[in-house]
């Protein structure tokens, strides 16, 4: 019977949501409620924070689905905007992309990123709650859709591409003590990866060339996606 409720509960907040005008297709995680208080790095140095992650595990996100290899790569324009570069590489097909946009600085560790033209640079959409500046970053975004719900997205980054258990255990205490949620956390593919070009924008050709880029989620993965469905 809980279990019952509790997904009754969850289709109606996505019925809420849809109703509101929100694009589910693009949301992040629906969650019942305002927007909780969170603690950002008060003493955020941008300069340190620039330069390449690569994306540990996160919310599901529509526009990385079946993309694997992803990073982003941040460098300074002025002293209110930077410049960001993320990427990936297609799961299904094996081919790179990567789209460029900035990022304002809003507050100390608040940022306000755009990719598109148009979009609204006045409000902080890329919170970063806790960062060594060297192994991790703890990124989140939590928007009001309504006085009764709200969608969030959690990133987790770190310097390399493989790291340490005892990093990964850093960044998770950071979301556990903002009280913020785990159980949607999926993990980013980023083994045999081909190195970045010299600029930390785009991949490397000679390495995209090399061996099959296509990875297994082709001959497994989606096949299983497929058959529980």
């Amino acid at each position: 019977m809980i279990q019952q409720r509790s997904g009754l509960h969850f289709l109606l907040l996505i019925g809420l949501l849809a109703g509101s005008g929100v694009l589910l297709a693009h949301a992040q995680v629906p969650f019942p409620g305002q927007c909780s208080e969170v603690k950002v790095v008060e003493d955020f140095d941008v300069e340190a924070y620039l330069g390449i992650w690569y994306e540990h595990s996160k919310y599901p996100f529509a526009f990385e689905i079946g993309k694997k290899c992803i990073y982003a790569n941040y460098s300074l324009i002025d002293n209110e905007t930077l410049s960001v570069v993320n990427g990936g590489i297609n799961r299904l097909t094996g081919n790179p992309s990567n789209i460029s946009g900035t990022a304002k600085v809003i507050g100390p560790a608040r940022l306000a990123v755009a990719f598109f033209p148009g979009q609204q640079t006045t409000r902080a959409n890329y919170l970063v709650l806790g960062t060594d500046y060297e192994s991790f970053s703890v990124v989140y975004s939590c928007t009001n859709v309504t006085s009764l719900a709200n969608i969030k997205i959690v990133w987790i980054l770190t310097r390399e591409r493989e790291p340490t258990a005892e990093t990964i255990a850093s960044a998770k205490q950071i979301l556990a003590d903002n009280k913020i949620s785990q159980s949607f956390l999926i993990d980013t593919l980023q083994s045999k990866c081909p190195k970045l070009d010299s600029n930390g924008t785009d991949f490397g050709a000679e390495d995209l060339t090399a061996g099959d880029p296509i990875d297994d989620f082709v001959g497994t993965v989606l096949p299983n996606a497929i058959e529980k469905a």
